[in-house]
């Protein structure tokens, strides 16, 4: 099946009707800290800002969809009975996590994306751990 959003046009998800996983590929990306799991254990602070810059950035096509169009194509995933959705870019999501996820990438469809870091954080990054090297 074709995930709800995606970075190519050859990507594809894969629902099991049996244990009702869906495998979602690039939808609902977010961070976490460290080896986190499942969504329910993540830091909700990092979780919920990481969200709509990790999905947006993966999928910035999302800004120029018709929403009505993509709400039926979203549809499709979002009926299915799912008990968990695993994704390529985010912990497990279960339970009320699920629709939670599900009307937080709606939300993102006509939005502008979030700009990417650019030079000044690259540098930052490469100083700090350059710092990190040198003290260990």
């Amino acid at each position: 099946m074709r995930p709800p959003l995606f970075d190519s046009p050859a990507t594809r998800g894969l629902y099991d009707p049996i244990t009702r996983v869906l495998w979602a590929v690039d939808t609902f990306g977010a961070l976490v800290q460290g080896a986190v799991l499942e969504a329910d254990d993540a830091d909700p602070v990092l979780y919920e800002q990481s969200f709509a810059m990790l999905n947006q950035w993966n999928t910035p096509w999302l800004e120029w969809v018709d929403p009505a169009r993509f709400a039926g194509h979203f549809a499709q995933t979002a009926s299915l009975p799912l008990d968990a959705v695993a994704s390529a870019h985010g912990p497990v999501l279960r339970g009320d996590r699920i629709a939670q996820s599900f009307a937080a990438t709606q939300a993102l469809v006509g939005q502008p994306v979030m700009a990417t870091p650019g030079q000044p954080m690259l540098e930052q990054l490469l100083a700090a751990f350059s710092d990190r090297h040198a003290a260990a």
